[in-house]
């Protein structure tokens, strides 16, 4: 890994972090979903100033390239993170539809219909 993608892994690691206090600060995003931006803008940061971290990972995984490691690393990360937020999306829907459904029901116009035919006449 040259050092120039060390430089500028660590400088878009930083940015990040720049981005997420700011949205934080703004109040655009919760405290919540940006720890994960938080810890993932971290752990790119430590792989830029530690060089080794990429290194010895990409070593033990079978990678030849400290950088593709990190692309890698990256990918999974998002991918991973991608799905939760999918599963999340999924549950919200339904809660909505569910929320939906009910304001339907009770919105409906009730109506009290005989039991039998004798009541009907």
């Amino acid at each position: 890994m040259s050092l120039l993608f060390s430089a500028t892994l660590l400088i878009g690691a930083l940015l990040t972090f720049w981005l997420i206090i700011r949205k934080i600060r703004k109040a655009e995003v919760t405290i919540a979903d940006s720890t994960f931006w938080f810890l993932f803008a971290l752990s790119l940061v430590l792989m830029g100033v530690f060089r080794q971290i990429p290194f010895f990972f990409a070593e033990v995984f079978g990678i030849e390239s400290p950088a593709n490691f990190v692309f890698v690393y990256v990918i999974a990360v998002l991918v991973i993170r991608e799905f939760y937020t999918a599963v999340e999306v999924s549950q919200l829907r339904a809660k909505v539809r569910n929320l939906v459904q009910n304001e339907a029901l009770a919105k409906a116009p009730v109506r009290i219909e005989p039991i039998n035919e004798k009541e009907a006449r």
